[in-house]
């Protein structure tokens, strides 16, 4: 009997990655699943307008923690449900188990292979592997006691925990070298990268509803602050491009997306509901979030083709 198309069939987003404006990639959970609880990875070649599924390892929806999607490309990217970590290097065709147990934390890739935050119980560290073959290994001296679900941009490594320590490495081609880090012990780390230039936002003083942020910025020496960001929403993402600097925060029942050039900025998105998470370019002038996820108010992946000047839905629907 031949397989039925059903009307109105998608995926409740939980994240999103891009590699480019046209390919990107959801993970979420199957409106189809009858427990609800089947998870789903979707990817894209036209911009969002028609979705297929992807083979999908076999990930848990988590309670607390977050599924997330990673692609460094149209091979090679990883998924996580916050315990479990699998990585792909042909396009999903294959995913292998990490072999790691513990808290996974923050996910990037360097000029050779994948990376992730771990904790292992006792201690946070930073672990690699090769792109196309190897087994997850520890990097060492990137660590810290306790856990700290870190922060990894191009070439850029954060760990930290609140009040106590924020350390910082940088990679070069003799390995990673510990650096002063840019933000204080009383900050949230975010990093970015623009050509040679690293960014970092430093959110602190929480209040409700309210954060202060400095947007801080390395030539190849220290960091200093060149923008103060509106303080409106705690921080819950950072993405820079030549363009335009974008930070997601949220509080007081809304979720905003910052705009900042130079030390202008202005918030074009503002909606009420679940935070923003996954904010990222794909290139100059293209960026993507996810609002909530599975089990909130509102499970949505929105996108903008201008900096983020303007915001418009992306529909999730599987023919």
């Amino acid at each position: 009997m031949p397989a039925v198309a059903y009307a109105a069939t998608g995926v409740v987003p939980a994240s999103t990655s891009w590699v480019s404006a046209d390919r990107g990639w959801v993970l979420g959970v199957d409106t189809l699943c009858p427990t609800a609880k089947c998870t789903q990875l979707v990817r894209t070649l036209d911009g969002g307008k028609s979705w297929t599924r992807v083979k999908t390892p076999p990930l848990s929806v988590p309670e607390t923690e977050r599924l997330r999607v990673l692609f460094a490309n149209d091979t090679t990217g990883m998924v996580t449900d916050g315990e479990q970590l699998f990585v792909t290097s042909n396009g999903g065709t294959r995913w292998e188990p990490s072999g790691i147990k513990g808290t996974v934390g923050a996910l990037g890739f360097d000029s050779s292979g994948f990376l992730a935050v771990i904790y292992d119980g006792t201690s946070s560290g930073l672990f690699h592997r090769e792109l196309w073959f190897g087994s997850w290994q520890p990097v060492p001296g990137v660590e810290v006691k306790g856990l700290s679900y870190g922060e990894i941009a191009a070439g850029q490594v954060s760990l930290s925990r609140f009040g106590e320590q924020n350390r910082y490495w940088t990679r070069s081609p003799a390995g990673w070298t510990e650096e002063p880090a840019p933000c204080d012990v009383f900050s949230a780390t975010r990093l970015a990268v623009v050509g040679t230039d690293r960014y970092a936002l430093c959110s602190f003083d929480p209040g409700f509803g309210n954060m202060t942020k400095e947007l801080r910025k390395s030539e190849g020496g220290q960091f200093k602050t060149i923008s103060v960001p509106p303080s409106a929403g705690i921080t819950t993402g950072f993405a820079i491009s030549p363009e335009a600097a974008l930070v997601a925060a949220t509080g007081r029942d809304w979720s905003f997306v910052h705009r900042g050039l130079g030390e202008k900025w202005d918030t074009p998105l503002t909606l009420g509901g679940p935070p923003f998470e996954d904010l990222a370019f794909s290139d100059a002038r293209h960026a993507t979030l996810v609002r909530g996820g599975p089990g909130q108010e509102f499970a949505e992946v929105y996108r903008t083709d201008d900096a983020g000047l303007n915001w418009k839905l992306l529909r999730i629907w599987l023919l």
